[in-house]
């Protein structure tokens, strides 16, 4: 992906998996993984997963200016924008995946599984037009109600676009 995107040399991506459990936790990491390492843009990607938890999350990374990518109820939400333009709220993972599992090329999706982004990477152009259409959808039909309490959400595309802009 970083190949793709022709990322400057001078830019890192660190990718790290976080040993914590609740969403709040990996916040936290990332706070002392950047206070040691000194990064310059800090983003967390969780999903709602029906997590405790999310409000003090939210919270803690505006405080400490990290931008949260957040997906509800899954990531997973993300590759079914690459197919789908649906406000459709699902309850679990397990129910998303089934339905991802009926696009073209998905049908043995796996999570942890990164063989599905030769399959994902031609429709990126669909799933960040698609995320920022449901999400702007989802905002605005639902007045007062925070972010992490939405469903469905997603703010990939926002990752998307700003490591795009990275380019050299």
């Amino acid at each position: 992906m970083k190949e793709d995107f022709r990322l400057s040399k001078t830019i890192a991506v660190n990718v790290f998996q976080s040993n914590k459990v609740d969403c709040k936790g990996v916040v936290e990491e990332a706070i002392k993984k950047a206070k040691r390492d000194g990064f310059g843009e800090i983003f967390v990607v969780f999903d709602h997963d029906n997590q405790a938890k999310r409000d003090e999350a939210f919270r803690l990374a505006s405080d400490k200016n990290i931008k949260v990518i957040f997906s509800s109820i899954c990531f997973e939400s993300w590759y079914l924008y690459h197919f789908k333009n649906s406000t459709k709220a699902f309850a679990s993972e397990e129910v998303l995946e089934k339905e991802l599992k009926k696009c073209i090329g998905m049908e043995n999706y796996e999570k942890n599984d990164f063989k599905h982004y030769s399959i994902l990477k031609d429709k990126l152009t669909i799933a960040k037009s698609n995320a920022e259409n449901i999400r702007l959808s989802v905002v605005e039909n639902n007045y007062g109600v925070e972010i992490f309490n939405l469903n469905p959400y997603t703010n990939v595309d926002e990752l998307v676009l700003f490591l795009e802009n990275q380019k050299q």
